[in-house]
């Protein structure tokens, strides 16, 4: 336990192509929301390469933003490593792709109330379908 709080956040260079490719288009698409420039959506589909995926980050970031129980902490776009947060939005992905529900509620039960871990599930999975974490 006292191991896990000390270790260090994942980074950016350990993960999937995919997997850091979702990472950056968060990252990005939040600083286009931020400062207006740009449509986040559009940003997104720049990353991801479809706007199929960006529409599927919208709204597992639209979800996560209305359960979470304090804001989502997003790094900068230049941080090689990842937030609390964005690992844990990267390991729901991979939970509902790749594991199933046990391990997406495993994932999340002791922070949000089942009906809240139900519509990220969806939206999670959605995105998993599209884009292999």
């Amino acid at each position: 336990m006292l191991a896990q709080l000390f270790a260090a956040p994942p980074r950016l260079s350990d993960l999937t192509a995919d997997q850091a490719t979702i990472i950056r288009a968060i990252r990005h698409s939040i600083v286009a929301q931020r400062h207006r420039r740009s449509c986040p959506l559009q940003v997104a589909a720049t990353q991801l390469g479809s706007a199929r995926a960006s529409h599927a980050l919208h709204i597992l970031l639209a979800s996560v933003g209305g359960a979470w129980p304090d804001p989502f902490a997003v790094a900068p776009p230049c941080c090689p490593t990842l937030t609390h947060d964005e690992s844990t939005l990267l390991g729901m992905v991979v939970a509902a792709r790749s594991h199933g529900r046990p391990v997406f509620d495993a994932l999340l039960c002791e922070m949000l109330a089942e009906d809240a871990r139900d519509r990220l599930f969806t939206a999670a999975a959605s995105l998993g379908e599209i884009i292999e974490a």
